[in-house]
Order: structure tokens, then sequence, then C-alpha cells
């Protein structure tokens, strides 16, 4: 079953459905969706279907692999021109209705000149008929996007470009609808938004056990994702490994980071190292929406819920049995505060929802809000943030096991209302477990999952 994505999927149908001829580009990590993205728009797609996977070796081989291809779906048994250049003038000169889709397309340019595969793909884009649709996708995040760049021969050639990340926290819903609204922070928190980490979570299994089978056990599927990340992508690209171990584990800013690495080589290519990570989609830059382009307030984060929660419990542990024992001992004493940074970015999420689907249409910004309390010498971060057409408003975002008390509003607000200098035109609330008493600005958990 397809979940999730709709958005995307719209895009694609729609692109597909056109008269005239199109070329789609389409990157994201591994196991992140594209193939059932792809193969859902294909569904209501007409014409000819041609699908093929490159695999890293001689273009030769993947010539040969991809006429096979073409061979089958024409009713052309036996097709064979293993010049990769030949097979695609062939095809372009082919009157039919064609959908070619060309996956891990990083792959095909692995065992040859890059550029060169690159700029046959052009011409073929450049020469095939109206009928033709072509897609090109593959995991290498760097290597895709760098087909867009001004000096690559294939600038300008796609008509729809789609980056897929990970689901939001509403879309990962999907995939444990059952749950409660406490379980489904908590899960969202753990596992992210990979589909086809979602789809491998149990609804007859507890949370704690989840966690157990897929993240703690060995042989788990989660943990072999996030190992396979980390010790087989990064300990291999210099001093990545080392960067995003120190971000994992809470060194937010430029400095911190740069002064919790061990080495001399690291710390010098610090700034190389973090444009790649964020080139590879692996972490994101943020700045207080109220203080943008100043350098020292600049953070950076993790993007996955889920490598985040393995550096945080498992690396330290990477001996310890998959047990409750080890649960217990030493992931639930701190899960509900590991739970509770996550659940501040559901709430930027919503807020963000709510701008795509036109609810609040005020909007500007979503984010984090930083003050100075200069009567106090003191500052700090409001983590929930949006800036609005009549301000900024500040959200106080608590993961609660019980609805939030009226008491506890007020201390909060009058703690906000004393620092000097905020700019701000309203203080709300979000709570995981809903208010004692509702009213304005507060948002429950079960708003947050009701869009």
């Amino acid at each position: 079953m397809f979940l999730g994505r709709q958005r995307e999927l719209n895009l694609l149908r729609k692109e597909l459905s056109r008269k005239n001829k199109t070329a789609i580009l389409i990157y994201g990590r591994r196991r992140i969706g594209k193939t059932s993205l792809i193969s859902e728009a294909l569904k209501s797609a007409s014409g000819i279907i041609i699908r093929f996977t490159a695999v890293p070796d001689e273009l030769g081989e993947n010539a040969r692999r991809l006429s096979v291809a073409v061979g089958d779906a024409l009713g052309i048994p036996g097709l064979h021109i293993p010049d990769f250049e030949s097979l695609l003038k062939y095809m372009a000169s082919l009157n039919q209705e064609i959908i070619l889709e060309i996956d891990e397309y990083q792959d095909l340019r692995k065992k040859a000149k890059g550029e060169v595969i690159d700029a046959y793909l052009r011409d073929f884009i450049d020469h095939a008929p109206d009928t033709m649709k072509i897609i090109i996708s593959g995991s290498a995040i760097r290597v895709m996007k760098g087909l867009l760049n001004k000096e690559n021969p294939l600038y300008k050639r796609f008509s729809l470009e789609l980056s897929l990340g990970e689901l939001d926290y509403l879309e990962s819903s999907l995939f444990y609808p059952e749950r409660s609204v406490s379980e489904k922070i908590v899960l969202y928190s753990v596992f992210g938004g990979i589909p086809m980490i979602l789809s491998m979570i149990d609804p007859e299994l507890s949370v704690e056990e989840n966690i157990i089978a897929l993240l703690l056990e060995r042989t788990g599927l989660a943990r072999s994702y996030t190992e396979d990340i980390l010790y087989a992508e990064l300990k291999s690209s210099g001093g990545a490994y080392s960067a995003i171990t120190r971000i994992g584990n809470g060194k937010r800013s430029y400095s911190e980071i740069r002064s919790a690495l061990e080495d001399d080589e690291s710390r010098n290519s610090l700034d190389y190292t973090l444009e790649q990570l964020q080139k590879a989609d692996f972490i994101e830059k943020r700045q207080p929406i109220n203080l943008r382009g100043s350098r020292r307030k600049m953070f950076y984060e993790l993007k996955s819920n889920m490598l985040r929660f393995h550096l945080a419990y498992i690396e330290k542990h990477p001996e310890a049995m998959a047990s409750t024992a080890f649960f217990r001992k030493y992931i639930s004493p701190s899960i509900d505060t590991f739970v509770s940074y996550r659940f501040e970015d559901i709430a930027r999420q919503w807020f963000l929802i709510q701008t795509g689907k036109g609810i609040r249409d005020d909007i500007i910004s979503i984010g984090t809000y930083w003050y100075d309390d200069k009567n106090t010498k003191s500052n700090g971060e409001f983590d929930v943030a949006i800036e609005t057409l009549d301000g900024y408003e500040i959200y106080e975002a608590k993961f609660l096991s019980h609805p939030m008390k009226e008491a506890l509003i007020k201390e909060e607000t009058s703690k906000i209302r004393k620092i000097a200098g905020l700019q701000i035109s309203a203080i709300g609330f979000i709570s995981s477990s809903g208010f004692e008493i509702p009213g304005g600005k507060r948002i429950s958990g079960e708003e947050l999952y009701s869009l």
C-alpha cells in the first residue's frame, strides 16, 4: 500500500500526463521511497514503460542490460545495442508513446566520464519526440544535484525536480494509524519518516518492543540502516563521521563542534565537511527567525531522528544486548527528554503544514526565536516561533503524560513576560496531552494529528 507523498505524487502524475515531451529528476537517500513513488505514478500513466536500474559496471554492460529492457518492452526479443549512445539514439528515433525510467543514475556514471554520459542524455532529451517521457532517479544526492549545475550538460533539461526527504510527522503516522497520540509522537521521534522502516513497525508490538526489535537487535532493519550510513558512508568520508557524531550528541554551534573534534585535520576541514553533509542531506543549518544572517547564532541539526537516536543510545553501548533490561536502564530514564526535543520539531512542522494547506495565510516564516535579556544578563531560545504579518508568535511545546495545568501555563507566561526586549505579538502553548482548560493559542496533540 502506498502511503504519504500526495503532493509529490500529484506533481509526478501531472507531469507524466502532459502531451509534450518531459524530463523528470528525482533524488533522495536510499530507502526513502523513490521507487514506490514512481511505481504509484506509473499506474495511471499511458504508453510503453521501460524501467531500468543502472549498476556500477562498465558502460557497455549497462547498455547491454538497457537494450534487453527496451527489447522486452517493445516486443523485440534479442535486441542488442551494446553502445550506450547508439541505444539512446535508437530510442529517440521511435515514434511511440514511451516512458523511460533510469534508476540509480549515479551508477551509470561511475565507470565512465560522468559528463560524457550526461551529454548523451542531454542529446537524447533534446532530440526525442514529443511522445517521450524520461525519469532519471538516484540516491547519491550530491551527484544528482550536480546535474542541475550551470556547468553540467543537463542544465535546464528537467521540467520537474523532486527532492525526496523523510516523510513529515503527519504522513509518517499513516503507517501506525491506531496508535495513541503519545505513541505516534514517540514513534516519529525515534524512527523518523523513512517509509521502508515505518512499514516494518509491528502493530501487535508495543513501542518499546518495536524499538528493541528494529533498533537494538543487531539484525534489526533500522539498526542495519543507521550503521550502514555511519560506518559505510560517513567513516570513509574524511571528518564527516567525527562531525556528525558531535552534532548528534548536542554540539550545535560551529565553535562547539570544532572544539569537540580531536585532531587538527578534522578541525581545519570542518567548513568543507559541514557543507558536504548539508549537500548529502544529513544535516541542516538553522538560525533564529529574528536573527537571520547572524553567524554567531547559526546552529547545525541532524535531519534524521533515527540517526540521532542511534547516536544517543546505541553508539555508546554497541556491545549491549537487545533486551528489555537494556531499554529500561539506558533508554527509559531519558526517553521523554529525547522525545520532547523532537516534539518541538513536530510543532514547527504543524505550522508548515497549515501554511501549505492555506489554513494559515499570515505566516511568513517558521523556526526559533532568540532572546537576550540585558537586565538579567541571560539569553536563550524559544524553539517554536512563527513570524506573521502581525509580528512574532512564540510557543512553548510540552511533551506531557497528562493535560497541561493552568497553573503551569500562568507560570510559563509570567516568566516569558519578564524577559526584557522581546518583540512578540502572542504567546501560545502546545501540549501533547491537551490542556486542563482549552483556549486560544493552545494546541493539543489531538489537533496536531487532526489535519
